[in-house]
């Protein structure tokens, strides 16, 4: 197919070549899991069913799955294998399908989404997204996936440009999200606590504030308050491989509270923080049989039963 799939804008034929994403024309995949990590309502019950997409547009210089976003490191996958996987995790009550870092596979994941809807698999699907997209790629997911975890990583583009080579990121991701929108709604949860649609944005607070956080704050208050945010301390510069020094330490707790108190004073209506050693938590290895180190990546027990498939 020729790609054009993000921003990039590769108009290339990936069955031949690769684009920037790293991805030709078979999906990969570097984990399957139950996993713990994401805001609240994301993981209500046993946890969010977390299937991790290798290869990435963006070239994030602090980004702590650098494994599989740069390296591309991660198995081949069947769109049929893929439901089969879906199904996997519904039958281990996972409270979603959360698909990790996917538009550059978006065909082959819809036709695996639509698989598993064969199969009858009725969990509500999430894309969870560093951001950087076009809103003509994002509507091809409205009618699969009803959750939308969005990055909003930079509050400008200069910023983006020297951190994650996307000299137009602060453009599109504003103009993804506002779409997203509109067409879904703020993040919308049941009587259990559980998401079952609509938008919620994260943003990773840098140090020195250099994500210029408050932009990003604004943008998203002009857009509506009812959107919840999710304003995270993670950082970790173990993970940092440029050449500003102020990246080279983790972000202060005076720093992230002014950031939280801003998103207090502009009114948002739903808040979710971190901790301060939340920096030294969110380091998985995707070459572990347990990349966060609890429970076990699924592909280390790739499904063989094609009686299972659609």
């Amino acid at each position: 197919m020729i790609c054009n799939l993000c921003p990039r804008l590769c108009n290339i034929d990936r069955s031949f070549r690769k684009g920037v994403c790293l991805s030709g024309d078979i999906m990969k995949v570097a984990a399957i899991v139950l996993h713990r990590g994401e805001e609240p309502p994301l993981v209500k019950g046993r946890g969010s069913g977390a299937i991790f997409f290798s290869g990435c547009p963006m070239r994030c210089q602090y980004c702590q799955n650098m494994d599989i976003s740069h390296q591309a490191w991660g198995q081949e996958i069947k769109p049929e294998e893929l439901a089969c996987y879906m199904a996997r995790l519904e039958s281990l009550g996972a409270s979603n399908i959360n698909l990790v870092t996917p538009t550059h596979f978006t065909p082959w994941v819809l036709d695996s989404i639509m698989l598993a809807r064969q199969m009858g698999v009725r969990l509500p699907v999430m894309v969870n997204s560093g951001g950087y997209e076009l809103t003509a790629t994002m509507r091809m997911w409205y009618d699969y996936a009803s959750i939308y975890l969005m990055d909003l990583k930079y509050g400008d583009n200069n910023t983006a440009s020297i951190l994650s080579k996307v000299p137009d990121y602060w453009d599109k991701a504003r103009d993804t999200i506002i779409d997203i929108y509109e067409n879904m709604g703020p993040l919308v949860v049941d009587e259990k606590g559980m998401a079952r649609k609509g938008l919620m944005v994260r943003h990773l607070v840098l140090p020195g504030m250099i994500s210029n956080p408050f932009s990003v704050l604004e943008f998203l208050a002009s857009v509506a308050r009812d959107i919840p945010i999710s304003i995270m301390s993670q950082y970790n510069p173990n993970f940092y491989t440029g050449n500003v020094n102020e990246l080279k330490r983790t972000i202060t707790q005076d720093e992230y509270r002014v950031v939280v108190e801003k998103a207090i004073e502009l009114g948002f209506e739903t808040i979710f923080v971190q901790d301060a050693s939340s920096s030294e938590v969110y380091s998985p290895d995707f070459k572990s049989l347990r990349p966060f180190g609890d429970t076990p990546n699924l592909l280390s027990d790739h499904i063989k039963d094609t009686s299972m498939y659609v």
